[in-house]
């Protein structure tokens, strides 16, 4: 199983967001749906939170949306993944701070289509690949051509996208492969990534006294 790489002091940075009398799990918002490494990542901290009772993971169709469910109290805090291309505007809402940063990859990476379509290299100059944008640069370390892109909203809704015919290939993860029943054509790896976990700011945050 795959162990995030938290440092003693961001553990009890996050710690002290959680009450442990709460009559309820903390609300942790991330990007969605189903089978988004943000998800998987949210999952392996609430795993690891052990008898704090874990969070209740909040899915999000855009990191947009969950700054709005952060800002608007329905989440309490937000997973972003550093490779989200504006994650700066997290970092510039003064109603938000970062609480923890910390080091966690993904789950494996590659092109997927349907169990019953068959993929050769060369449809990757003939044939759209839809993706979500943080990933596509690992076509150009993978393969030596052009590739037709098209964007989506996280990696599971790529995976989606094939699962029900609009495209046929796909950069999606392990997690998504599964979700939707696809297979994986081509295997790049997992993504060491880097994170982190927003919440309002300390004169607004529900937690902030315990």
């Amino acid at each position: 199983m795959e162990t995030l790489q938290i440092s003693d002091i961001e553990w009890r940075a996050l710690n002290a967001l959680i009450p442990a009398d709460s009559a309820r799990p903390a609300r942790l918002g991330t990007l969605g749906p189903e089978g988004t490494s943000s998800e998987y990542i949210a999952q392996l901290m609430s795993d690891s939170l052990g008898g704090r009772g874990g969070f209740r993971i909040v899915l999000e169709n855009t990191y947009e949306q969950c700054m709005e469910s952060l800002t608007g109290e329905r989440v309490d805090l937000v997973l972003v993944a550093h490779a989200y291309a504006k994650i700066n505007v997290f970092y510039m809402n003064p109603s938000l701070e970062p609480a923890i940063i910390f080091r966690g990859s993904t789950p494996e990476y590659g092109l997927a289509t349907r169990s019953d379509f068959t993929f050769h290299e060369e449809l990757l100059s003939s044939d759209t690949v839809i993706s979500h944008p943080a990933p596509v640069p690992l076509l150009q370390h993978h393969f030596d051509r052009p590739v037709m892109l098209a964007t989506a909203d996280s990696t599971s809704q790529a995976a989606g996208y094939v699962a029900n015919g609009r495209y046929n290939i796909a950069i999606t993860n392990e997690q998504a492969v599964k979700q939707h029943n696809l297979k994986f054509v081509y295997k790049f790896s997992r993504i060491p990534m880097t994170w982190t976990v927003f919440s309002r700011r300390k004169e607004r945050n529900d937690h902030a006294d315990g």
